[in-house]
């Protein structure tokens, strides 16, 4: 199979914010050279879900696309998988699967305590 990975965002105006994310989404590109790695957001932000699968698409049977939210609310558990639904009808030959969010992680909690750690410096 010829698989891409798509990381989802929220997605917002404020461009340092996309950045941000868009900088993530290389900075994972580049841990995993030779892998087929995308980035989208839900909504305020392009490319949009829709318009990263459709690209994806044409040289990928298979994408997993990665949540990067933190715990499984409705855009998770509701509307990105709506989403996900009509690519499918409209590509009944790609197989798509939808990643859990990151949810209560221990390492998330590694991350909280080292912030903490970095604010009390201050």
């Amino acid at each position: 199979m010829n698989t891409a990975i798509l990381i989802v965002a929220h997605g917002s105006r404020d461009k340092s914010a996309q950045a941000e994310f868009k900088k993530l989404a290389g900075n994972y590109r580049r841990r995993h050279p030779g892998w087929k790695i995308a980035h989208a957001f839900l909504e305020l932000a392009e490319p949009s879900i829709p318009q990263a699968l459709e690209s994806l698409a044409v040289s990928s049977d298979e994408m997993i696309v990665l949540p990067l939210f933190l715990f499984a609310a409705k855009h998770v558990r509701q509307h990105i998988p709506e989403i996900l639904a009509a690519f499918r009808k409209n590509h009944p030959k790609v197989k798509v699967r939808l990643a859990k969010p990151l949810g209560a992680d221990g390492k998330l909690l590694d991350i909280l305590d080292q912030r903490l750690r970095l604010t009390s410096r201050k």
